[in-house]
């Protein structure tokens, strides 16, 4: 793992045992210290990895990603105030996909690719913030019209105009990985 944007290390030597002791509390060792290993935890910083936490249950979000909604779970989904950057007449699989990430003017880029097997497509978001964090969520598979992917990458290429929530989202930063490697 290389290092991280506006990091520069000193050798583990010249840590002091307090540190090195926070450091393996956090599960990183003396090799992943020298291998580059992401030290925000120990250091405290967990709350800076914007996960959002989505309105809806789990399960419903599975379900309905992987095709096996029901209808009561398409009602969830009508009946929940989702985020207000997603627009209102989404399809509601992708509607629940998306609600599990923060609002696209925190995104710098976004890569869309085939989960193995198909049915799911995977979508990788990175963040502008300090640590250029990457969410990755599951999203309704195909690449085919009016398959979720398809509906994804269509708000992606044109997003509503009247909503702030779009205003610095920029086409070119999106990536489609058809290999399904990202």
């Amino acid at each position: 793992m290389g290092k991280r944007r506006g990091q520069s290390r000193v050798g583990y030597r010249k840590l002091t045992p307090t540190y090195k002791a926070r450091l393996a509390r956090n599960g990183i060792s003396q090799r992943a210290w020298e291998d580059g290993a992401d030290l925000r935890k120990a250091r405290g910083h967990t709350k800076d990895i914007a996960r959002v936490e989505s309105p809806l249950p789990d399960d419903v979000i599975t379900d309905l990603i992987h095709g096996r909604g029901e209808p009561g779970d398409f009602a969830e989904v009508s009946n929940t105030k989702l985020p207000s950057w997603i627009p209102t007449d989404i399809r509601a699989d992708v509607a629940a996909a998306l609600s599990q990430l923060p609002p696209p003017y925190k995104w710098e880029g976004v890569v869309l690719y085939p989960k193995a097997g198909g049915n799911t497509w995977g979508m990788k978001v990175t963040l502008n913030n300090t640590y250029h964090d990457e969410l990755e969520i599951e999203i309704p598979g195909g690449g085919e019209e009016l398959s979720g992917a398809h509906v994804i990458l269509q708000l992606l290429s044109m997003p509503p105009e009247d909503d702030d929530a779009w205003a610095n989202w920029d086409y070119d930063d999106l990536r489609i990985d058809r290999t399904g490697s990202s």
